[in-house]
């Protein structure tokens, strides 16, 4: 439209018509609201081509134009001009000017202004100051308008409405909503009448914080006036009402709007929907959304984002997505805000998969990520202990244009941190500096945290002293941090003095910092000290009585056994009006469960129940366990649905123990299902959970099933642990499959794991029990390359492995070779080798052994001289026997209960006095039986069977009692 005048204007001058200087002020003006500056001074150096002279409105048009691009130097040059052309600027010229320095904020210029309008005799109306105090109020400097107003009084200009409401509404936006209240009554007072915008600011404001029956009187007074509340005034009090839980009054305001003729708009809606939501009422919440579309009224995005965040806040993922799908049918997509609330809720629910769905529709929709969004999805990459992708992800910001900020970076150091990863950690600080951001005090702790979890305690201890000379980098919690690593470590004495350290460099010890030393305390076992510490704390006021130091107290007694002291602590606590935390009885479940005394713990879920103490995940995750380890499956899975339907998500803690309780009830074609369920859906799995199900497949030597299991692992990048290997290679030796066995060893080196000794004697043995002599000579050539042993142990292990596997002549040739080789074997090896002769009744040769252990410096130990007196009295060499027997007396070594019963059976089958005598002598001597008197040989034949009975019934006690 203002184009087509503009063409006007040039076709007046072509048909020789001059318009008027008030025509061409319209068309200027129109330009200016338009934004079109070109046309704007071209249009204007025309009008002054064609004689037409500009007046003050002209002028005035000039100045705000210039105003409007920030050239004010240009304006102050205008103004001047136009004095030395003589048009004289007015009160709205000055105004004009006015109201441009308050919006940039140059109030200087705008008071230097005022003083140049009084100076040139022109005062400053009501207008000028209404622009003054309007921009004041909107800059948060109400009290300044204030005085404003008092000035304004001073100079005889008396204030109107505007003035006023611009004050109120200013005051109310600060929160001061008393000095808002005395300001309507002071515009009162001097017969302003306050308009329906006055009313609905101080309504808005009462409502926002909570004095819901003062905007009600203020909507009635209104009323009274003369004016009609209308739809914000309605809206206002809709939304406070809401937000207050008052939702009895809330149906009586929409039955006074249906009265009225005023309408609910969608923003009315909004808010009782927010309301609902906010106070757990969803299904109402709901409801409302049905009824609005209903009555035709059209919700917007922050209505659906309203009912999408109740549902997530309370874990309610498919209600949410209900809402998404209803959203999409009333032709609404989601804005950049609700796909962020969309990430944010699933990473924080631990729905990562998800998270990273809504992070790709978000962009192919054409929604660029900010640094919120992306620093909540490498939150969740975090605390997955998905790292790698974190960093993968930094990169990707890097691609998109968004440099990762400190958060970022804090964030994936801390996670470094706290996974022990200190060269990680320091490697990304060292970017993290060179990108130019500063660190900060969290910066610090994390890196100290790093090398306190990694173990590098000197190390961190060096860097802490280094922060300290650093200004402002050290604060009472990377004090904390260190004394938390120290009393984990158990170094209580090293924890006192860093107290002292604390106080030396003014700070202050807080609650955190005694409640660790405490966890410190009872952790190694020091109660008493705990007890003590606490107490005096307490009463000397450093401790506020707080539920972390009682759990620590409670946890430490249990722990130990002291029950009853546990028991007296919590009642402490609840007499000391602290109320325990779901933490506190989760600590006293836990220690009761593990110790089987499920009574009391059904007595504590009660008082929990009194309390209303809520459970949080991880009471039902120990629940979960306690019944799963019992095989009560059917209490596992009605917990499990009080869980679900509490708003509680399962984590990987839950589904393990699910996955344990179906195992052990040999369940296993439900537990697979299970798992795989939980892989499939994006939930966090990693090896713990894996490995339930692999131990119990080897245990039953299912080994496809378990090799299934393993090729499942890969699909899913989870990579296996030390426990995966030892339970797959525990159940090839069950199985006898020893070359795979083999195999699974090497891999477990391939993983930076090196396999037991244990591990590689029992597959030279299984080897060796196959035949496969050349493989057990080169599992015995690894043990000695890995380290793993000494040379003498492996070739030791083989030659055992030879002789149980009944090759004799190999295992004497390989035993040859070690000696040939001035390689000692073992003590255990010769004993092996001395059993297999004894077995084979050739003790000749089990005694040359036994020369050519003397030989080699070593000797016999009780097992030895065990095997050499079993095979001497099973060949009737009794009198060699009992030489051997004394000889092992001498050398301090006592026969155990196997040797007695051998050599009384000996005895007893012949005509032994002597002998039988000592052997009784001894026995009775060890107080291992005893009599009252000897007789003749008969009568010692009868106490060597009465021995013999007493030997192997405290042989079988002692095996009962300690397996």
């Amino acid at each position: 439209m203002v184009g087509d005048a503009v063409q006007t204007f040039y076709l007046m001058g072509f048909r020789g018509l001059k318009p008027s200087v008030y025509t061409c002020n319209m068309v200027l003006g129109s330009l200016v609201k338009e934004q079109k500056v070109d046309m704007f001074w071209s249009f204007f150096k025309e009008m002054l081509t064609k004689g037409i002279c500009p007046n003050v409105a002209t002028f005035n048009i000039l100045l705000n134009a210039l105003c409007q691009r920030g050239k004010f130097k240009s304006a102050g040059f205008l103004l001047r001009k136009m004095e030395e052309s003589g048009v004289y600027p007015t009160a709205a010229t000055y105004n004009t000017l006015l109201n441009w320095y308050c919006k940039k904020g140059r109030y200087k210029a705008a008071s230097k202004l005022i003083d140049s309008m009084t100076s040139k005799g022109i005062a400053a109306d009501v207008c000028t100051y209404n622009v003054l105090i309007g921009n004041l109020c909107k800059e948060g400097r109400s009290a300044k308008g204030y005085l404003l107003l008092k000035r304004m009084r001073r100079n005889m200009v008396y204030p109107n409405e505007i003035t006023y409401n611009s004050l109120i509404n200013g005051f109310v936006k600060e929160g001061k909503i008393a000095v808002a209240a005395k300001v309507f009554d002071e515009m009162s007072s001097f017969n302003l009448l306050p308009n329906i915008v006055t009313y609905n600011t101080l309504i808005a404001g009462h409502c926002r914080t909570g004095n819901n029956g003062e905007a009600l009187r203020l909507m009635d007074v209104m009323v009274s006036c003369g004016l009609r509340p209308n739809e914000v005034t309605y809206g206002a009090l809709l939304n406070g009402l809401s937000k207050h839980a008052e939702f009895g009054l809330v149906s009586s305001i929409l039955e006074r709007m249906r009265m009225d003729g005023v309408g609910v708009g969608h923003i009315s809606y909004s808010a009782m929907i927010d309301g609902l939501c906010k106070n757990g009422r969803l299904e109402e919440a709901v409801q409302l959304l049905d009824d609005m579309l209903k009555n035709s009224v059209s919700p917007d995005v922050v209505t659906f984002s309203v009912l999408i965040n109740g549902f997530f806040r309370v874990g309610k993922i498919n209600n949410a997505k209900e809402i998404m799908c209803k959203m999409y049918k009333t032709g609404l997509v989601p804005n950049s805000i609700l796909y962020s609330t969309l990430i944010y809720n699933y990473c924080k629910m631990g729905y990562l998969k998800e998270a990273l769905n809504a992070y790709a529709i978000m962009n192919h929709s054409g929604y660029a990520a900010d640094h919120f969004t992306c620093n909540v999805l490498i939150a969740a990459f975090c605390r997955c202990g998905r790292l790698e992708e974190a960093e993968y992800f930094m990169e990707h910001m890097n691609r998109i244009g968004l440099d990762p900020n400190s958060i970022t970076f804090d964030c994936v150091i801390n996670s470094y941190g706290n996974s022990g990863d200190a060269l990680k950690a320091f490697y990304m600080f060292d970017k993290m500096n060179w990108l130019g951001h500063l660190p900060s005090q969290f910066t610090y702790g994390s890196l100290l945290k790093a090398l306190c979890i990694s173990g590098h305690i000197n190390e961190a201890w060096k860097l802490f002293h280094r922060f300290c000379s650093v200004p402002n980098a050290v604060d009472n919690v990377i004090f904390n941090t260190m004394l938390t690593s120290t009393c984990r470590s158990g170094n209580l004495s090293d924890a006192v003095a860093l107290i002292d350290e604390m106080v030396t460099n003014d700070f202050l010890p807080d609650n955190f910092t005694y409640t660790n030393l405490i966890t410190g305390l009872c952790k190694k076992g020091k109660i008493v000290a705990a007890l003590l510490l606490s107490g005096k704390a307490i009463e000397k006021r450093l401790l506020s009585p707080n539920p972390a130091v009682y759990t620590s107290l409670v946890y430490g007694l249990l722990k130990h056994g002291h029950s009853r002291a546990a028991l007296f602590i919590f009642e402490e606590m609840l007499s000391k009006g602290v109320e325990p935390d779901t933490i506190a009885f989760n600590v006293i479940i836990d220690q009761y469960l593990r110790r089987g005394r499920t009574s009391e713990v059904n007595d504590i879920l009660s008082t929990m129940k009194s309390k209303n103490v809520c459970f949080n995940l991880a009471t039902y995750n120990i629940l979960l366990h306690a019944h799963a380890k019992r095989n009560a499956m059917t209490r596992c899975l009605m917990l499990y649905k009080d869980m679900i339907r509490n708003g509680f998500l399962p984590d990987k803690y839950s589904w393990n123990s699910l996955i344990l309780g179906y195992c052990r009830s040999k369940s296993f074609d439900v537990a697979i299902k299970i798992l795989r369920w939980i892989t499939l859906k994006g939930f966090i799995t990693d090896c713990s959970t894996f490995n339930i199900l692999m131990s119990k497949f080897c245990e039953r030597n299912e080994m496809k099933m378990a090799y299934d299991l393993l090729n499942h692992m890969n699909q899913f990048t989870i990579i296996p642990n030390v426990d995966t290997y030892n339970a797959l290679f525990n159940g090839l030796i069950r199985t006898s499959d020893f070359d795979k066995a083999h195999h699974v060893l090497q891999a477990l080196l391939e993983s930076g794991s090196v396999p037991t000794s244990k591990q590689y004697i029992t597959l030279i043995n299984g080897m060796c029990r196959l035949g496969n002599i050349k493989g057990a000579l080169k599992v015995q050539d690894e043990m000695k390359t890995h380290g793993v042993s000494s040379h003498y142990v492996a070739m030791s292990a083989t030659v055992r492995g030879l002789a149980h596997s009944k090759k004799t002549e190999n295992a004497i040739w390989v035993l040859d070779l070690m000696l040939e080789m001035q390689v000692i074997p073992t003590v255990a090896t010769f004993t092996t080798l001395m059993h297999v002769y004894c077995k084979e009744a050739n003790v000749a040769k089990a005694l040359e052994l036994r020369s050519t252990m003397e030989h080699c410096h070593l000797k016999l130990d009780v097992v030895a001289y065990n095997v050499l007196i079993s095979g001497l009295c099973a060949n009737g060499d009794i009198e060699a026997a009992f030489k051997l027997y004394e000889e092992m007396k001498q050398r301090n070594l006592w026969p155990n209960t196997s040797m007695y019963i051998v050599l009384i059976d000996s005895l007893c089958a012949g005509n032994y006095h002597t002998q039988s005598e000592k052997l009784l002598r001894d026995i009775q001597a060890r107080g291992l039986v005893s009599f009252n008197s000897y007789g003749g040989t008969k009568r010692l034949n009868e106490l060597l069977i009465i021995a013999r009975r007493k030997i192997i019934h405290l042989r079988y006690k002692m095996r009962r009692n300690f397996g």
